[in-house]
């Protein structure tokens, strides 16, 4: 099953709206969750007071970007980074560096903050073979750097390879190391590792996960976990916890798949997620790929048994022979705000074309792992065009904010060259902001492919003799992953560039934004209801401290509006009493408001457009004209006004015959005041005697 495209639209009056399914063009696939109420209700601003708000922000402008290594030949790509938790100003990265001609690992550090970055490799002392590829990091709640990558021997025995570990307790200034999770290579090769650690505070607090794919050489592949609970410094026996599988209807077996990457939950409960398959027997044996996600509640001692989550695309490409893949990006909120322990599953699919488009998607589980929600698109440019998102990453931090960053081709009309963009959720994932771009100048896939034959050529000596040759595409088309990292309101991403050479680092570092409110539902010209029309917007800033201006109007330049009012949720469900049947525009404008106290807006979104539906008929005093509740004399000489002396006769909204008209033939007559008074004194039936108002 393919991924198709994903919106959300409101169908209620919740504070934070219901999001309910739709068709436009595609099947939609929302979430349908019941529990999106705000946690805390915020100060009120009058229009007065956020009249005097001095900063005005169109949209969220591009940070500066920085480079990490400089103008280096050949490939620098596969990036990761962490903030340190103890000193913001401290940021560490590393990534895949083939500046000497074949696969070494980078560093980046920075003291100032992602201001300026000093570069460097591993040195060979902290090397086991002569090859080192797959870099990946995490940090703990000390502010220790944990890197670990893969170290292999291209010319050995099925590559001879380990998962190495490097730790650094002074804040990446110097590294202790290498360690690796098995003593000795076997005959299997391991592949596409990630690790985590245990930042919950608990039992398992400062405990170092890693899963990988093991790859053996005459049987499939596995998924496969270890853990270390001393830093690092040892690791216990591995287990699989993704096994290949044999089905009776599909033969087999089966690889597990790949890209596993380890979650911890806030009760300390540990995810392993990866792309593999799922085989449904009932559809003739279809197999998908899938992801999956096993879980363990004792430290990684024992597993409850992998499941699937969602029918994926698994494996693409983009424009300049770029793979894409479905790898499953995680992250849980560990902290103490209305959104703690929802676990965060994002990832890149496809909608089904023509014409071909990626999209970065995401789910959410609110009860550790057991159900997740249906997709939803986290890149708001428009649908049913040839873009393609990839290679996203995402972060959760420690106040329940997410941020995410992808490659998008949107900026370039031919759909080739890309940038890197952003977006944010305030709201526990329940909607992404507007999106926005990150990266100043386009990255160019015609540039991906120089070998380092040519930076030989152009009077380049690595200091080393070249092991391997020349770089085969494989090894440079832009890796598989970027980064992103959060601590409180600071963000640093790192991507692979080529605005100078082949392939660069670079970085940005800004704040969480207040972005452009994105407009949810309804979608362009729907129809909605006047008694609630359930207007849904994504937050823009922080729950508990944005505010919303919300105008509709008959006019798509807004010369007037039949609403003007400040709102403080995320939906608008007041009813439209007074305003008639017709195409109507409506937008908004955001404002941070933190303590109540109006810092910053933004301009009003571009608008969007509904339709109103005709009022339904709410007929309610029909058989009572004076809406007393009770039928007598006052009703009887009510009738008799309007049928003989000129009183004009009462209308209920969206009701097409007055309530004095009681048999609904469009006059009010002599019939009417003896249907009136049979029903009043004579004991008939109101059922018999009067009509159907709305009929």
């Amino acid at each position: 099953m393919q991924y198709i495209s994903v919106e959300a639209r409101a169908a209620g009056s919740s504070p934070r709206g219901r999001l309910s399914e739709s068709l436009s063009g595609s099947l939609i696939h929302p979430f349908r969750e019941t529990n999106m109420i705000r946690v805390a209700l915020r100060v009120l601003l009058t229009t007065a007071a956020v009249a005097c708000i001095a900063s005005v922000a169109t949209a969220v402008p591009i940070p500066p970007n920085v480079p990490v290594t400089g103008a280096l030949p050949n490939r620098q790509n596969e990036e990761q980074a962490w903030i340190c938790p103890t000193d913001t100003n401290i940021i560490v990265t590393n990534h895949r560096d083939f500046r000497l001609g074949y696969r070494q690992i980078g560093l980046g550090r920075s003291i100032d903050g992602g201001a300026s970055w000093t570069d460097s490799l591993i040195k060979p002392g902290y090397q086991i073979f002569p090859w080192q590829s797959d870099p990946v990091m995490t940090v703990n709640n000390a502010g220790d750097f944990i890197i670990c990558h893969l170290d292999f021997d291209p010319n050995g025995n099925n590559n001879l390879s380990l998962a190495a570990f490097l730790v650094s307790h002074d804040k990446g200034l110097t590294w202790n190391g290498p360690t690796t999770v098995e003593p000795d290579p076997g005959e299997y090769f391991e592949d596409k590792q990630f690790i985590t650690c245990d930042r919950t505070g608990g039992l398992y607090e400062g405990n170092i996960y890693i899963s990988w794919t093991r790859f053996y050489s005459a049987s499939p592949n596995k998924m496969v976990f270890a853990r270390s609970t001393n830093n690092a410094l040892t690791f216990d026996d591995t287990i699989p916890v993704g096994p290949s599988f044999t089905t009776t209807c599909a033969g087999g077996p089966f690889d597990a798949g790949q890209f596993s990457q380890p979650l911890v939950g806030k009760d300390g409960a540990i995810y392993v997620f990866w792309m593999g398959y799922d085989v449904d027997s009932s559809a003739g044996c279809a197999i998908y790929d899938a992801i999956r996600v096993n879980k363990s509640v004792d430290g990684g001692t024992t597993w409850q048994g992998d499941k699937y989550i969602h029918h994926v695309d698994g494996w693409n490409t983009a424009a300049g022979s770029i793979g894409i893949y479905s790898m499953p990006v995680t992250d849980a909120d560990i902290g103490s705000g209305p959104h703690a322990g929802s676990l965060y599953l994002q990832y890149r699919d496809t909608v089904p074309g023509p014409p071909h488009n990626s999209d970065i998607v995401f789910q959410r589980s609110l009860d550790t792992g057991h159900t997740w929600s249906p997709p939803y698109r986290v890149n708001d440019d428009p649908t049913g065009v040839a873009v393609d998102q990839f290679h996203n990453w995402m972060v959760c931090n420690k106040d329940g904010y997410l941020a995410s960053i992808w490659y998008d081709q949107r900026t370039d009309p031919a759909h080739f060259k890309f940038d890197v963009f952003a977006a944010y959720s305030y709201d526990g994932g329940t909607t992404w902001t507007s999106n926005h771009r990150v990266s100043s100048v386009s990255i160019d896939p015609g540039r991906l492919a120089i070998a380092s034959s040519e930076a030989i050529a152009q009077g380049y000596v690595p200091p080393v003799p070249v092991v391997g040759g020349v770089l085969t595409p494989l090894a440079g088309r832009i890796a598989e992953y970027i980064a992103l990292s959060c601590v409180g309101d600071k963000l640093v991403a790192v991507w692979t560039d080529t605005r100078v050479a082949d392939q660069d680092v670079y970085s940005a570092h800004w704040y969480l934004p207040l972005t452009d409110p994105r407009l949810i539902y309804p979608l362009a010209g729907e129809t909605v209801d006047s008694t609630a029309p359930g207007l849904l917007w994504a937050t823009a800033w922080k729950e508990t401290e944005d505010l919303y201006r919300l105008q509709i109007s008959s006019d798509p330049g807004f010369g007037s509006t039949v609403r003007d009012q400040f709102v403080s949720a995320t939906t608008f469900n007041d009813p439209l009493t007074g305003v008639g049947p017709g195409l109507y525009y409506w937008r908004l404008k955001a404002y941070k408001v933190p303590g109540g106290v109006p810092a910053e807006s933004t301009v009003f979104s571009a608008p969007g457009s509904f339709r109103l539906a005709a009022p339904p008929c709410v007929c309610t005093c029909h058989a009572d004209p004076m809406c007393d509740g009770q039928t007598d004399i006052l009703d009887v000489v009510g009738v008799v006004n309007a049928a003989f002396r000129g009183q004009p006769a009462q209308v209920d909204a969206g009701c097409p015959k007055s309530r004095e008209d009681v048999d609904c033939n469009g006059v009010v007559d002599v019939l009417d005041v003896v249907k009136m008074v049979n029903v009043a004194f004579r004991g008939a039936n109101a059922a018999t005697e009067f009509c159907d108002p709305c009929a």
